[in-house]
């Protein structure tokens, strides 16, 4: 299972959002390229970046920060934030990013999401963000009519590589990881899963390292690095351990 360090980029600092609310970003990096360059010389094997004020404005914001995490990096990156046109994903794709994340556009225009999906396939994640079941979109600031597993058993005939679930709800808050929705977005569909939001401790990696036979094949870890509740290193080898 990868432990997958996120990026979180805001007016081109590396941030963390409490709940995924815009006034609450804390700035931990004035520059997100050394951070990436630090995960991965602390092992990383992938990186998670989300553009936020991509997300807020529907467009991308930060492009010339992604072109410099993924110049700067030998490891596979994935991109999510405002990406809701074909020309924005040519632009990432051409850029080196390995997969874009889209999600508002799932929900938007379920027609392009398919269009894109066919010109690129297993280039696209789906990034499911959900309120207690309840699916969110646009930068966490809408929701939608669907409900997360509804959502995920949509586009899980896609030629998608993976979904993205994140429980908004306890994301950046240090609460613990949701498992229980996690394990049943995992058995309803045959995509991969990776978790994110609210990851605290060590023992939450372990709680979804116990879901890597459903299909959970990562999990998405950013504040409890940031304020060092324990390292990236460690992480990693709790997840690469046998359950």
């Amino acid at each position: 299972m990868l432990v997958i360090p996120a990026i979180d980029i805001k007016d081109g600092k590396c941030v963390r959002l409490y709940k995924g609310l815009k006034d609450t970003a804390k700035v931990y990096y004035q520059n997100p390229v050394d951070v990436a360059r630090y995960w991965e010389d602390q092992g990383a094997e992938r990186l998670h970046v989300v553009d936020l004020d991509g997300a807020f404005e529907g467009i991308p914001v930060n492009m010339r920060v992604i072109e410099g995490i993924v110049k700067a990096v030998s490891i596979p990156v994935e991109v999510g934030g405002g990406i809701r046109r074909r020309e924005t994903v040519k632009a990432l794709i051409d850029a080196g990013v390995r997969w874009v994340i889209m999600g508002t556009v799932i929900v938007e225009d379920f027609s392009l999401f398919e269009e894109i999906c066919s010109l690129y396939p297993e280039r696209v994640i789906a990034g499911i963000d959900g309120a207690k079941g309840r699916v969110v979109v646009r930068g966490w600031e809408r929701e939608g009519e669907l409900t997360v597993l509804e959502l995920a058993k949509k586009v899980s005939d896609l030629p998608v590589d993976a979904i993205i679930f994140t429980e908004i709800t306890r994301d950046g808050t240090l609460e613990g990881i949701e498992t229980s929705l996690t394990a049943q977005l995992a058995r309803s569909v045959d995509v991969p899963v990776i978790a994110s939001g609210g990851v605290a401790s060590l023992e939450d990696i372990r709680k979804v390292k116990v879901l890597e036979p459903l299909g959970v094949v990562g999990v998405i870890v950013g504040k409890a690095l940031y304020e060092g509740k324990f390292t990236l290193r460690e992480a990693i080898e709790v997840a690469k351990d046998a359950c």
